[in-house]
């Protein structure tokens, strides 16, 4: 029964279920023709409802937007947080690497005759002196976290070394 109606469509809102063909509804058939010729003639939809039609177009468009950003905005944080997770086990995989290795030079450095408290003091001050130089050098790179060319540019500053005309 359903499979032989349609339904008109006019400003984007059902207006009539016109039945496609035969059935109780036909003998209304001229009734309904009239009707829409009425409506062929009636003027086309003003430009209020075509501005609603163009607004509501954009707002979905924008809609489905942010659903898309929100949903890769998920699946970003999703991925960040299994980095930080298999970076912190590399870490400690690492970490443990270093250890059996500095063990290993150590237990070496007690085969050639080094006392074995020597050797481990070695080993602490040269791992110490690496780790100072490296900390230094993130330090000297921290300059570069400052983007002072970018608030340079927004503030509408010339660059410090730049010769001024």
């Amino acid at each position: 029964m359903f499979s032989d109606i349609t339904c008109a469509w006019r400003a984007g809102h059902c207006c009539r279920i016109v039945p496609t063909g035969g059935g109780a509804a036909a003998a209304d058939a001229p009734a309904q023709g009239d009707r829409a010729g009425d409506e062929a003639r009636a003027p086309s939809a003003s430009v209020l409802d075509e501005l609603s039609h163009t607004l509501a177009s954009a707002r979905a468009a924008v809609s489905h937007f942010l659903d898309l950003m929100s949903l890769e905005a998920r699946r970003a944080g999703l991925a960040l947080m299994w980095m930080v997770a298999l970076g912190f086990v590399a870490a400690v995989c690492l970490v443990a690497a270093w250890l059996g290795l500095m063990a290993a030079l150590a237990m070496w450095a007690v085969s050639l005759g080094f006392p074995g408290v020597a050797a481990a003091i070695v080993l602490a001050v040269l791992n110490l002196l690496a780790g100072a130089v490296l900390i230094h050098r993130c330090i000297g790179m921290s300059r570069d976290l400052l983007f002072s060319a970018t608030r340079r540019q927004v503030a509408g500053k010339s660059p410090p070394d730049a010769a001024t005309p």
